[in-house]
């Protein structure tokens, strides 16, 4: 009864455990949104300096001389100081903001991924702690039966019922048994440390059974074919950038010279205002070269939304797939109970043999053990296709 009490409270806290609460705490500890909010801080400072300096692209020139002539009995100095601006009244910087921001679109974009990527990790990093946690508690339970039928043996070999060799048989496979439990503990510890360094600070949740999204839900997020979009979307920017190229720039600047040449009008004080415009002819075939890319790089959408469609489709029937042979699997299962039960009485009182008797068992252990490989691979894909399709993974 206290085991069962103790069950319960450890479930209980295990339920409480949500699969989105665990990723999230991984996702604190691998510094991902941090990171990416850096970026962005950073990104954001580099559009504002490229918006100012369209308009405030200041340079100052000062310059000093000393001359010395024939005529003149004492040398004079010259003084120069300028002040120029070149602003750009046409915006012809102003693809850099664009591709300033499409720039920081792709890296959410490439974050977006990274997070799928780790969350599908994580989920099956769980399942396969489950499965094996759960085939350990199958073979704890084949141990412990065996352990028994081996003291009801070891009693018939002392009435000398049955041979030594049959009974140090039984004791080897049962020492294997023992050898394979210590294993699967270890491998268990080991996959539950792992995991414990990715969120620290949450249970080891269970995965979802039901599926909740329809597979438009799924298509909808599609980070690849974002990303590849957004890469088009910057070859088009740069391919502006040089079609903009012959907009002219406005020039402007004061200037003043200090000079106390006696033969000279005096000071000198001047206004400039002129434009600067680029005559390349290279830059129309850059233009052109960049869209083309760009339109290459649009057609990859095909590819990548039909990736997308494959991936569902495994994940989909998989998930079917397991759910229907769990379906038939469990429909036999008591059948499988009874034969393991019916050959234990037989082997007891020696209707059949050592080797009959561990092909039954080892049958119906491979059964149960398929019921957990499947039931994980539902829940497996359940967990991954509802969790992309409501887009919580990326949030």
């Amino acid at each position: 009864m206290i085991r069962i009490i103790i069950f319960i409270i450890t479930l209980s806290f295990v339920l409480n455990a949500d699969v989105i609460s665990f990723y999230k705490d991984t996702i604190k500890t691998l510094s991902y949104d941090k990171t990416y909010s850096l970026y962005e801080q950073s990104n954001k400072l580099s559009q504002e300096g490229v918006f100012y300096s369209r308009y405030a692209n200041f340079s100052f020139n000062a310059s000093y001389g000393d001359t010395k002539a024939k005529t003149l009995s004492d040398p004079f100095h010259t003084t120069d100081i300028s002040l120029h601006d070149n602003i750009d009244i046409f915006g012809k910087k102003s693809y850099q903001i664009s591709s300033l921001a499409l720039d920081a679109k792709a890296q959410k974009s490439l974050l977006n991924i990274q997070k799928e990527q780790l969350f599908n990790s994580l989920v099956d990093m769980i399942a396969f702690y489950y499965v094996a946690k759960e085939k350990r508690l199958l073979n704890v339970k084949l141990y412990n039966e065996q352990k028994m039928i081996y003291n009801k043996l070891h009693k018939l070999q002392l009435q000398g019922s049955l041979s030594n060799l049959d009974l140090l048989r039984f004791k080897n496979t049962l020492t294997a048994l023992q050898t394979k439990l210590l294993n699967q503990k270890n491998e268990i510890q080991k996959m539950k440390n792992q995991l414990n360094l990715y969120a620290p600070n949450e249970k080891i949740p269970y995965l979802e059974s039901k599926l909740r999204y329809s597979k438009n839900d799924f298509l909808s997020k599609n980070p690849y074919a974002t990303l590849n979009k957004i890469e088009a979307d910057k070859l088009l920017v740069q391919a502006k950038s040089f079609h903009d190229n012959y907009l002219p720039e406005l020039t402007v600047g004061v200037a003043y010279q200090d000079i106390n040449d006696p033969t000279s009008y005096g000071n000198n004080y001047n206004f400039t205002i002129g434009i600067h415009m680029p005559l390349n002819s290279g830059d129309f075939k850059e233009d052109e070269a960049l869209k083309v890319n760009a339109l290459s790089k649009r057609n990859k959408a095909i590819e990548y939304k039909l990736q997308r469609k494959n991936e569902y489709i495994k994940r989909f029937q998989d998930y079917k797939s397991a759910l229907e042979q769990l379906k038939v699997l469990n429909s036999n299962l008591t059948d499988y109970k009874k034969s393991e039960k019916t050959i234990k009485a037989a082997f007891l009182k020696q209707y059949v043999d050592f080797n009959t008797y561990l092909q039954v068992l080892i049958q119906a252990l491979d059964v149960k053990e398929q019921i957990i490989d499947l039931k994980y691979q539902a829940d497996t894909q359940a967990t991954i296709l509802n969790n992309i399709s409501s887009g919580v993974v990326y949030e």
